[in-house]
């Protein structure tokens, strides 16, 4: 990836020396013969990376061209690559499991973490990690022997679409353990390519001598058949979060605009509060005693309640003045808390932001009107 015009002002400095000191095969002093500079973008940190390299002092040593690198660098980041593996995972993650797009994802980088990233790189940090994703391996011992363990394997299986034109990544996984048995991508996704792949858990589970007790899938036109034709007798049921999100898709767009709709409640809440504080310091958070004076603000008739200044050289507030303030406190208090109910955060499916944010503050509309009416006021608050 391009590096050239980068700011690495303020960068930390990471020395990594391998600790090996003698030759693996001959078993000679090993020398220093190779130094490596690079900078690498992590999500929290800009590192300058020192790498050193050594390799056998023996003329003699069949080995002699291999060279020893510190394997700290491999943890950090790609071979080739200027951003960290930490950037690469939560960018796959978040496509994959939040499903969230290339720009969400660069924005997201920018705006949050601080990260000098464009869209196209983010791009290329997908393409990264769905690499990443088919290397793995779920046969390995420890695997092995925690399916022994737990008795047998609820296989979750389910493909993840980059775009409309890559291959689709399926991901075969264990839901007793979390583990990720088998990660493929798959061009075709007929019946009889997605066989092979389902095979390969089949096999383990054969070789391993556990069953595997259910599966979990979506409704893909050719997975569902493809999961008949390899698990016959094993029961198969329907992801419910897939089901859920395409129950949740037609409200979609009513959540948006419900959620825009409280935004624009919470930016005139804001104003509100804005000029209780000015007008009555006291009532703001922190603010001082009840005998605090009010003061005027230019622009009053904002259907606050107005409340006459002290007159010069007062010692005391009037009993006017302490009304004035407690009723400026609880409608200060009021718009807080309708400023908190129009930004409270919610997930799609089961608890939609916007529909989550509307009832908040249909609540404290409530709380506000039942009050006007405890005191005999024909007008309900916010009309």
């Amino acid at each position: 990836m391009r590096t050239r015009g980068r700011d690495h002002g303020g960068a930390e400095l990471l020395r990594l020396v391998p600790q090996e000191e003698q030759c693996f095969f001959c078993g000679a002093r090993l020398v220093i013969c190779e130094t490596q500079e690079r900078y690498v973008r992590t999500l929290r940190t800009l590192f300058h990376v020192i790498g050193k390299g050594k390799k056998c002092a023996s003329g003699d040593c069949e080995h002699g061209a291999l060279r020893y690198r510190s394997p700290e660098i491999g943890r950090l980041v790609l071979k080739g690559h200027e951003f960290g593996r930490d950037i690469v995972l939560w960018a796959g993650d978040q496509h994959q499991r939040e499903n969230l797009s290339i720009a969400r994802i660069h924005r997201r980088l920018v705006e949050e973490f601080l990260v000098p990233i464009c869209e196209r790189s983010v791009g290329n940090l997908l393409n990264d990690h769905l690499a990443l994703c088919q290397c793995v391996a779920g046969d390995s011992g420890r695997v092995r022997e925690k399916l022994k363990r737990q008795g047998g394997i609820v296989l979750c299986v389910d493909g993840v679409h980059f775009d409309e034109a890559s291959p689709v990544l399926y991901v075969q996984r264990d839901a007793i353990s979390g583990e990720v048995l088998y990660a493929e991508r798959r061009l075709a996704q007929g019946k009889d390519d997605l066989v092979p792949m389902l095979r390969r858990s089949a096999e383990l589970a054969a070789e391993i001598g556990v069953p595997i007790i259910g599966i979990a899938s979506d409704k893909e036109r050719s997975l569902v058949p493809a999961i008949a034709a390899v698990f016959p007798n094993v029961p198969h049921q329907f992801c419910q979060t897939h089901f859920l999100k395409n129950v949740a898709e037609p409200l979609k767009e009513d959540d948006q605009e419900l959620a825009g709709a409280a935004q624009e409640t919470v930016l005139a809440l804001r104003k509100v509060q804005r000029k209780i504080e000015r007008r009555f310091p006291a009532a703001a958070v922190g603010g001082t005693g009840a005998g605090a004076k009010p003061t005027r603000v230019a622009g009053g008739g904002d259907g606050v309640g107005e409340a006459k200044p002290a007159a010069e050289g007062a010692g005391t507030a009037t009993p006017a003045d302490d009304t004035a303030l407690a009723e400026a406190r609880v409608a200060a208090a009021l718009a807080r808390a309708g400023t908190t109910a129009g930004m409270v955060a919610g997930r799609p499916i089961t608890d939609p932001p916007g529909l989550k944010r509307s009832q908040r503050l249909r609540q404290v509309r409530d709380a506000v009107e039942q009050a006007a009416r405890k005191r005999g006021l024909q007008t309900p608050a916010g009309h």
